[in-house]
């Protein structure tokens, strides 16, 4: 099996990316919601809202990862939420997955000095779980992740 390279995702990568990202989708049975300009808009101008890797071997996509920084005043420190991470399915099992989440922390701007890494796992999953557990990551004792969107976002946005 030729080498795996890991790098940082570069504009010219966006449509790529957008086929790695949405090949997760259908692995999962996800909605995919992200178009080609929504990556480019959100991740590749200024200020990015995320940074992306890529892993190919030769001229092939086998691997994408999609993290943004966060910040925790109780972790004292910032942090990426990997909000994506996809393997191909022929090359899983091989340490790639592993590969780009120490990547993240590499490559990850240098300003943010990573501390963490957090991300979520569809209960319905239990393979990633087992998978990020054989990492070490643990699940948050006492905590319970909220999205607020839709209708109630636009509520709150304007505050009526």
């Amino acid at each position: 099996m030729s080498a795996i390279e890991i790098r940082r995702a570069e504009r010219g990568d966006a449509e790529r990316l957008h086929r790695a990202l949405t090949q997760l989708s259908r692995d999962l049975g996800d909605t995919h919601a992200a178009d080609l300009d929504i990556l480019l808009r959100h991740g590749f101008s200024e200020p990015p809202a995320f940074f992306a890797l890529i892993a190919t071997r030769q001229t092939d996509t086998v691997g994408a990862l999609l993290a943004s920084p966060l910040f925790s005043t109780t972790r004292a420190g910032a942090g990426l939420y990997v909000s994506d991470l996809w393997v191909a399915e022929d090359t899983r099992g091989s340490g790639l997955g592993r590969q780009l989440l120490a990547a993240a922390l590499d490559l990850a701007p240098a300003t943010w000095t990573v501390t963490f890494l957090k991300l979520a796992v569809y209960h319905d999953n239990p393979d990633a779980s087992r998978f990020y557990e054989r990492l070490g990551f643990e699940p948050r004792e006492g905590e319970t992740v909220f999205d607020l969107r839709g209708p109630a976002l636009t509520k709150l946005r304007n505050r009526s």
